[in-house]
């Protein structure tokens, strides 16, 4: 089996509207199954896979879990309580909108609100909040200590240094996102671990990305990386990627793909 993983936003979805054209094409692969990897959400994932037939699962949390399209955890990198809430309380002293934390029994997010005007009402549907907290204990108290695996928060301005950050991999999308996950975790540790569950090689997927937090799964020696997007990517990208495929080709070119099975 040959496996494309496609990231979501900016490609298979753009603020909030599906890249039908797009999805239908990897819907309809002949050589390839068809897989995902975004820094959303399993529910943010779901309203652009919900029409789908998605029978492999997709990446999710900046790769830190493996989720089947009906929202089972198949995998969850689990990070340690104890170095969350002390990061947690680092961070509280800082700039930013939001830390939020998924549920991953729910889906549903939380998020501890911060001193900086939000850019976005936390009640508009695509967040999937569960709960919002302005008290920094209150919302440690509700996070299942058990299943974390992501803290990630908007408008943060890391302005001191930050105690053991070096413990944690930072990743930054669409300039305002802080995804923070284990040391070795991201999108490219989540396409290594689904590439294992599927008992695919390396050397038989192919990648498609438009963003900086993107570069972990360019990293992958082996994969066939498109670079795409309705404006060029970064060029830290562009450098990693074998081919570049503007947005509006990029359904012509899979389908080349498919039909010669590079």
């Amino acid at each position: 089996m040959k496996l494309m993983i496609c990231d979501m936003s900016g490609i298979a979805s753009i603020k909030g509207v599906n890249n039908y054209e797009l999805l239908n094409t990897l819907n309809n692969l002949k050589n390839y199954k068809c897989s995902f990897c975004t820094g959303k959400g399993y529910k943010g994932g779901y309203e652009t896979l919900k029409d789908i037939n998605l029978n492999i699962p997709f990446i999710c949390e900046n790769g830190s879990v493996i989720v089947s399209k009906t929202g089972e955890v198949i995998y969850n990198d689990k990070m340690n309580y104890n170095d969350v809430a002390n990061l947690i309380h680092e961070l509280y002293d800082l700039p930013f909108e939001f830390i939020a934390y998924v549920d991953l029994k729910t889906h549903k997010y939380k998020f501890l609100r911060g001193t900086k005007k939000l850019s976005e009402d936390l009640t508009q549907p695509w967040f999937y909040s569960e709960e919002v907290y302005t008290d920094i204990n209150d919302f440690l108290n509700n996070v299942d200590k058990e299943n974390i695996c992501r803290i990630t928060t908007r408008g943060l301005e890391l302005n001191k240094p930050i105690k053991n950050i070096e413990r944690f991999n930072i990743s930054i999308s669409e300039n305002e996102f802080h995804s923070i996950c284990n040391k070795n975790t991201n999108k490219g540790f989540g396409v290594k671990k689904l590439a294992d569950i599927c008992n695919v090689n390396l050397d038989d997927i192919v990648i498609i990305g438009n963003d900086l937090n993107d570069i972990d799964m360019f990293k992958l020696n082996s994969c066939y990386k498109i670079a795409t997007g309705n404006k060029t990517p970064p060029q830290e990208l562009l450098d990693l990627a074998n081919v570049y495929i503007p947005l509006n080709k990029l359904p012509e070119y899979i389908r080349k793909i498919d039909k010669y099975s590079i």
